[in-house]
């Protein structure tokens, strides 16, 4: 706040006081030019005049000395209030009472949450044990009579039920993101080989390759669990929307300058809506593509933006329908080694 809003705001404050004292002074000049012959009023509104400028330079340090005293409160809820009027230690009084019900109120809160929290991530990994056992019983099937075409649909669905699970554990895990997050440097092109072998199944799936091309030079200072998860998600919406008529390889390659590292993943495949874009973020939004795709679930470029945020890395996606889609990585100059 500068000196004219203080004296503004005190002004505003003191309004009453302000003409009061103007009223005074007034009655001083016309009692003083009444009473006397050939009068002098200067002497009078001089007088007047230094105990208004005076009043209000007091008030204008009380005033200050108040919002110092009420911003320490504001965030202490142990604020010792030393040197104050018992009308600023009723206000301060009641910041304290609505600070301490604020806080109770946040504690139970995140309590509840933490409780629900765990319950939920125990029913995940029941879940996942039962997947497990799916999982066995299936591949005995397959051995025991291979004539039994079910077992292949149920092996996918499986999988597919796992993915989900896999990812609700995840979303789980970022609401406590500072628990789980070591930042060291790595090798950026050690850690994209280590995401394209996570998805080694699906580039043999789908029939399509990573090109890499990444310097073995370039360093990132990231999180490498957090910072695989994200690249792997991205890697999989790569391949899985890849179109093997027009290529059947996706580019994954990195620029370097003195600011910033890029990451850039590319794909030819089909592309994205220009409609769709804005949205392609929002948790559960699927898009056109993904009405398309049975295994699409809308959570996992929900989750590359929400890691992106807490590892600061800035994530950008373009797109061309039928021509495919780039989506470039930055890691910001405090983040690069």
């Amino acid at each position: 706040m500068s000196l004219l809003e203080l004296i503004i705001r005190v002004l505003k404050l003191k309004r009453r006081d302000l003409i009061a004292l103007i009223v005074n002074t007034t009655f001083i000049i016309v009692f003083y030019f009444l009473l006397f012959e050939n009068s002098e009023i200067l002497y009078p509104l001089i007088l007047s005049g230094t105990v208004i400028i005076v009043y209000f330079i007091i008030e204008i340090i009380k005033y200050c000395g108040f919002k110092q005293k009420l911003a320490d409160s504001i965030k202490s809820p142990n604020y010792k209030k030393n040197n104050v009027d018992y009308k600023e230690e009723e206000i301060l009084n009641v910041i304290d009472e609505i600070h301490n019900e604020y806080l109770n109120e946040i504690y139970e809160l995140k309590e509840k949450i933490k409780g629900k929290d765990y319950l939920f991530s125990q029913w995940i990994h029941n879940m996942k044990t039962s997947i497990t056992v799916i999982d066995l019983a299936c591949e005995k099937s397959e051995l025991e009579n291979k004539e039994i075409k079910y077992i292949k649909d149920i092996k996918e669905e499986n999988s597919s039920i796992k993915k989900n699970l896999e990812e609700c554990l995840n979303l789980l895990r970022l609401e406590d993101f500072s628990r789980d997050y070591v930042t060291n440097p790595y090798n950026l092109k050690e850690l994209v080989s280590n995401a394209i072998n996570l998805k080694k199944r699906d580039f043999i799936y789908k029939g399509v390759f990573p090109k890499v091309n990444i310097s073995e030079n370039i360093y990132i200072y990231t999180d490498k669990k957090w910072f695989l998860y994200m690249l792997e998600q991205i890697i999989a919406n790569a391949i899985k929307y890849s179109k093997i008529k027009n290529s059947s390889r996706i580019e994954i390659y990195a620029k370097e300058d003195a600011r910033e590292v890029e990451l850039i993943v590319k794909d030819y495949g089909v592309g994205i809506n220009k409609e769709d874009l804005p949205r392609i973020f929002n948790p559960f939004f699927t898009g056109n593509n993904g009405r398309q795709e049975r295994s699409s679930t809308g959570i996992g470029l929900y989750m590359v933006k929400l890691i992106s945020k807490k590892l600061g890395i800035l994530v950008d996606i373009q797109s061309d329908v039928g021509k495919g889609t780039k989506v470039s990585i930055k890691f910001k100059d405090e983040k690069v080694i």
